[in-house]
């Protein structure tokens, strides 16, 4: 999802956030805010995004954003479950022979390959948390790990076999830890070539000797 330039991002986010007073112009004006700050820290970055920036993309007033988050960090973890990938159930046909190609469109939904605005937003955010406790507790972890939680069911079903918990779990981290280090090590947005390169050459090796 292109977050800036996509034309229908109100309306497919419309279900996805809380109408706080109830009218239809209260969730259209929380939806503009809420792209306007993706927008602005997409484009300078976490820390350098200030309420009153926000409210000035979004041609709202500074009072009305304070009405709705009583922070940045609030306003944030919220627009951040507008770019998460919806929550998914595991889906057992793929985990046989189409489970290369089931693992890379998991980890490429979770990361936004191919959408270097959304990749922005992840990474900024992702290196803002170890220092701004307010942004820690303000974001649901479990909305942005849900997605590693399918990946690593995926892989518990393909391997089908009793393997241990902490090896799974590192067996499952493999590939989301690579990708979250390319991110704030190089700052370059994810290809899917480098997707399917972790799958083919370590993911899929590593669940074929579990497999034995």
């Amino acid at each position: 999802m292109d977050i800036i330039n996509k034309s229908d991002f109100v309306e497919n986010n419309k279900k996805k956030i809380p109408v706080r007073l109830g009218r239809p112009i209260d969730k259209l004006r929380d939806l503009a805010i809420l792209k306007a700050a993706l927008e602005l820290v997409a484009e300078k970055g976490y820390d350098s995004v200030t309420m009153d920036a926000i409210a000035l993309r979004a041609h709202a007033g500074k009072a009305t954003l304070y009405r709705r988050w009583k922070s940045k960090p609030y306003l944030m973890a919220e627009a951040i479950t507008l770019i998460m990938p919806s929550v998914q159930k595991v889906d057992p046909n793929r985990c046989g022979n189409n489970l290369r190609n089931y693992l890379c469109e998991l980890l490429s939904t979770y990361f936004g390959v191919d959408d270097e605005v959304r990749q922005k937003v992840m990474l900024s955010i992702s290196t803002a948390i170890s220092r701004d406790k307010s942004l820690s507790e303000a974001i649901h972890l479990d909305c942005i790990t849900s997605q590693t939680y399918v990946f690593r069911k995926a892989i518990e079903c393909s391997i089908n076999q009793k393997i241990d918990d902490h090896q799974l779990k590192l067996l499952a981290d493999v590939g989301p830890a690579l990708l979250c280090y390319h991110l704030i090590s190089t700052g370059k947005p994810i290809e899917m070539k480098y997707v399917e390169h972790i799958v083919d050459d370590l993911i899929i090796p590593l669940i074929s000797l579990n497999r034995k």
